[in-house]
């Protein structure tokens, strides 16, 4: 399945979250995706003729209005060959999110991501006194209790939806919380979580980003409380994705793939980039209004970037335990190291959660395995 990520109102946003990579944004006040380009990317990707899903993002996606959404669907039922199979994803705030959007979105089925943090106290969360609240709007104000409304409001429509946690100074000790409060308070049964590490202009880890060992010592607790529920109904993302791996499935989440080549970023004005995470003028890879997609895809800094986990990896990946589940984890976590090479600044904390859960993630997925052999499932052979 193909996946780009598309910026239809690139970096502009409704909140200045502090620990935002894009903070402080750029992006034109109204700017919106014009239908041209909107057209040609679409085309482009239901070329290649593979099931797609089209994955929303920004800034904030509402931005642009659920009038551009009602044409990017319209323009997908007349782009989409026979039977090929359209996804969408929606990653947002949920400021803006009225009954209208609700509604919307639930009719098109798209698959909604909601950014919360956890209870109001973690969500709002100080960063310091000096910096003020974490998540806020243009105003300064704390943004909890409507994402909470928002998040309501999308279980009255049956709209499926799923939360996205960053884990950040003012969440990381509680890990056991947040899955209680995402779970048993909201009802969620699907939950991600996304480790906050943004770099200074030094190269040093910005003062917000989450240190040595917490991020680590956070996957464990979130494990033992997941793991130990009697019936797990609920998804975490990095752990059913880790499991499904060692019972020999492809790896989907792209932090610990084999390659970085798991979707494309569209922006507002057509450019393409490889990652959510590298979208800078050194990174483009071409304009899908001018160039076609196979084009794009086959530059040599397009391929570069595909291969930079076997030919650039931390030397500390060499020789790893968990190398083949770990992949040297993220490229954006990856540093110049002290001796000149590059390391990875999360490298400890996943050889805690390896060291401490790899031998509980490998019975889960024994599990899968002989569940695969009752069913006559593909896919059931070993794996490490």
């Amino acid at each position: 399945m193909s996946t780009v990520l598309v910026k239809p109102v690139g970096d502009r946003c409704n909140l200045a979250c502090r620990y935002c990579f894009y903070h402080p944004g750029s992006g034109r006040p109204g700017a919106v995706m014009e239908e041209a380009t909107l057209s040609a990317m679409t085309r482009e990707f239901l070329a290649e003729g593979s099931p797609t899903v089209f994955a929303w993002q920004g800034g904030e996606p509402t931005l642009a209005g659920v009038e551009f959404y009602r044409r990017a669907v319209e323009l997908q039922g007349g782009l989409a060959g026979e039977g090929q199979q359209v996804v969408n994803t929606f990653q947002t705030n949920g400021l803006l999110l009225d009954d209208g959007w609700a509604s919307f979105l639930a009719e098109q089925r798209f698959l909604v991501g909601l950014s919360l943090d956890g209870p109001a106290d973690c969500h709002d969360a100080m960063h310091d006194a000096r910096h003020g609240l974490m998540r806020v709007d243009a105003g300064g104000a704390g943004s909890h209790a409507r994402a909470v409304a928002a998040w309501e409001r999308l279980a009255r429509h049956g709209c499926a939806a799923n939360i996205l946690c960053v884990v950040h100074e003012g969440n990381c000790g509680r890990a056991g919380e947040l899955y209680e409060y995402f779970t048993r308070e909201l009802g969620a049964s699907h939950v991600q979580f996304i480790p906050c590490v943004e770099w200074e202009e030094s190269g040093e880890p910005a003062e917000f980003s989450l240190r040595p060992g917490e991020y680590g010592r956070f996957l464990v607790e979130l494990f033992e409380v997941w793991a130990g529920e009697a019936e797990r109904e609920v998804s975490v993302k990095l752990f059913d994705d880790l499991v499904l791996a060692l019972a020999g499935r492809p790896m989907r989440d792209c932090m610990h793939g084999a390659g970085c080549d798991s979707h494309l970023v569209v922006e507002r004005e057509g450019w393409v980039y490889p990652c959510d995470f590298f979208v800078g003028p050194e990174h483009v890879l071409g304009n899908v209004v001018e160039e076609g997609l196979a084009e794009i895809r086959a530059t040599a800094r397009a391929r570069a970037f595909r291969e930079r986990k076997g030919s650039g990896a931390p030397e500390d990946c060499a020789g790893c335990r968990h190398g083949e589940v770990c992949r040297g984890g993220c490229p954006k976590f990856w540093r110049e190291g002290a001796g000149g090479g590059v390391e990875q600044y999360l490298c400890g904390d996943m050889r805690l959660f390896f060291d401490t859960k790899r031998t509980a993630l490998k019975g889960m997925a024994e599990a899968v395995r002989e569940r695969w052999r009752e069913w006559g499932v593909a896919g059931s052979g070993e794996s490490g």
